[in-house]
C-alpha cells in the first residue's frame, strides 16, 4: 500500500507538469505564415492575435537595399490598441491598389501633336528610369477643345485612374476639376497659376515667380527704377501686375510700360514710342519677350536711345535661347531661368531613345511621373500621398529644386544668368 500512494502520488505530480506545460505552450508566440501568391515569397510575423491579424493592410516595402526596389507584402503595424476607433475611409482617402492606375491628358492629335508626343515619350521614360512595375499608364487626347478634354478625363475616371497628369491648357484643366471627383489629384502643365486650387497643380513656370525672382535679381545689381516692355496678351498682363506687385513690395520705381503686338514681326511702332522718350530716369529696363522678338525689340530699344551700357537689360526664361547670343544689345544682361545642368542631362538621355531634342515643357512630365513613383512606393492611400508630395523640404528635378503645397501652387527655384558673348554665365541662384 505504501508504494501504490507513492505511485499515485508520481502520477499526480507529472500530470500537473504535463497541463503546466502545454498551458505555456498555448501561451507562447503564435507564428503566422503569410505567401506572396505573386512573388512566392514567405514573410513570418509574431505577436499577432488572430482577429488583429484580418484587420492589418498590407503596404509595399520600402527596403531598397534588401529587395531592390521590388515590392513585397508586409504586415503593417498593428494600433488598433492604441485609437479607439478604425479611421474611416474618407479620413485617408482612396486606398490604393497593387497596381496604381495613373492618366495622362495630353494632345496626341491637332495642332499641338508634337508636344504631346514629346510629353509622352519623357512620362514613358521617367517610368522606365524609376522602374515602377508597379504604375499602368493610360493614355488619352486631350484635343483642342474643353469639351474633347472633359469626356476624355470621364473615360479615364471610368477606367479607373488613381491620378491624372494633364492637360496643357488652364481652361481644359480647371474644367476638368469641376466634372471629375475630387479624390483624384490633377497635375496640368499649364503656367496660369488663376486656376491653382486644392486638388489642382500648375506645374509650369508661372510669370509671377519669374518676376519675383527677376527683381529680386534687380535689387542685387542696385536697380531701382525701370521701364518694362511687355506682349499685349494674356500672359503680358500677368507679367505686369506681378512687375507691379514686387515694385511695391522691393521700392522699385515702374517709369515707363511699353507694349508691343505678340502676333506682329514689325516692331516700328515700338521704335517710334521709344524714341519720344528722350530723359529716360531709369536705370533698368525689363524686356518680355523670347526668340527673334526679343532680338528685335532690343535692338530697336537700343537703336532709340536706351543704352545697355547705361541701363541694365532684365528677362525671364524666354531669354533662355542661343539665339539671344550675339545680339550686341543684349550683352551684359541678366535674366532667370530654371536650372539647366539637370535638364542637359535629361536631353542627352532622351536623345539617345528617340533620336530627338525635346521640348523644354517635356521635362516637367518627367518629374511629375517621377515623383509621384516615388510617393507611390512610400505611401498605401491617397492621403498619405498628397502629403508626401507637399513635403516642405521639396524635391531636386530635371529644373532643380521645387516644392509644391495643398493649394495647388509649385514653387520653384530659379538661377541668374549674364549674358555674355558665347554662353551665359551663372550669377546666383534664387530660391523660393
Amino acid at each position: 500500500m505504501k508504494y501504490f500512494y507513492l505511485s499515485v502520488q508520481i502520477l499526480f505530480t507529472l500530470c500537473l507538469m504535463s497541463c503546466s506545460s502545454l498551458e505555456r505552450i498555448t501561451e507562447r508566440d503564435e507564428v503566422i505564415i503569410i505567401i506572396n501568391k505573386e512573388k512566392d515569397q514567405t514573410i513570418t510575423t509574431k505577436n499577432l492575435d488572430k482577429k488583429k491579424v484580418a484587420e492589418k493592410k498590407i503596404i509595399p516595402s520600402t527596403k531598397k537595399d534588401k529587395l531592390e526596389n521590388k515590392n513585397v507584402i508586409v504586415e503593417q503595424k498593428d494600433i488598433s490598441g492604441e485609437i479607439d476607433n478604425k479611421i474611416k475611409e474618407d479620413e485617408i482617402g482612396l486606398v490604393f491598389d497593387k497596381t496604381i492606375k495613373i492618366g495622362l491628358l495630353l494632345p496626341m492629335s491637332g495642332d499641338n501633336e508634337d508636344l504631346g508626343k514629346a510629353l509622352s515619350n519623357s512620362l514613358e521614360m521617367a517610368l522606365f528610369e524609376t522602374k515602377s512595375k508597379n504604375i499602368r499608364l493610360i493614355f488619352k487626347d486631350s484635343g483642342d477643345t474643353i469639351e474633347k478634354a472633359i469626356f476624355a478625363a470621364k473615360q479615364l475616371e471610368e477606367e479607373g485612374v488613381s491620378i491624372l497628369i494633364g492637360p496643357i491648357f488652364s481652361s481644359q484643366a480647371l474644367a476638368i476639376r469641376k466634372e471629375i471627383k475630387k479624390e483624384i489629384p490633377i497635375f496640368s502643365f499649364t503656367n496660369d497659376e488663376s486656376i491653382k486650387k486644392e486638388g489642382l497643380w500648375v506645374l509650369g513656370f508661372s510669370p509671377e515667380q519669374q518676376i519675383k525672382a527677376i527683381f529680386n535679381e534687380m535689387l542685387s545689381n542696385s536697380v531701382r527704377n525701370i521701364a518694362i516692355i511687355v506682349p499685349n496678351s494674356n500672359y503680358g498682363e500677368k507679367s505686369l501686375q506681378a512687375s507691379r506687385k514686387q515694385s511695391v513690395q522691393n521700392n522699385i520705381k515702374i517709369s515707363n510700360i511699353y507694349f508691343y503686338d505678340i502676333l506682329s514681326n514689325d516692331f516700328t511702332d515700338l521704335g517710334k514710342i521709344l524714341k519720344k522718350e528722350k530723359n529716360k530716369k531709369y536705370n533698368g529696363l525689363l524686356i518680355i519677350a523670347s526668340g527673334k522678338q526679343l532680338k528685335e525689340i532690343a535692338a530697336r530699344a537700343q537703336y532709340r536711345g536706351i543704352n545697355p551700357k547705361a541701363i541694365t537689360y532684365f528677362g525671364i526664361s524666354g531669354w533662355n535661347n542661343p539665339e539671344v547670343l550675339g545680339e550686341p544689345a543684349l550683352l551684359g544682361g541678366y535674366f532667370i531661368a530654371p536650372q539647366q545642368s539637370s535638364y542637359e542631362s535629361f536631353v542627352s538621355r532622351y536623345f539617345k531613345i528617340y533620336n530627338s531634342i525635346p521640348i523644354e515643357i517635356s521635362g516637367l512630365g518627367y518629374d511629375i511621373l517621377a515623383l509621384c513613383s516615388s510617393a507611390l512606393k512610400e505611401t498605401i492611400n491617397m492621403s498619405e500621398f498628397i502629403s508626401f508630395l507637399t513635403n516642405p523640404s521639396g524635391f531636386n528635378g530635371i529644373f532643380g529644386f521645387f516644392r509644391a503645397d495643398k493649394n495647388g501652387t509649385i514653387y520653384r527655384k530659379f538661377v541668374s544668368y549674364k549674358v555674355m558673348e558665347r554662353n551665359f554665365v551663372k550669377q546666383r541662384d534664387i530660391m523660393p
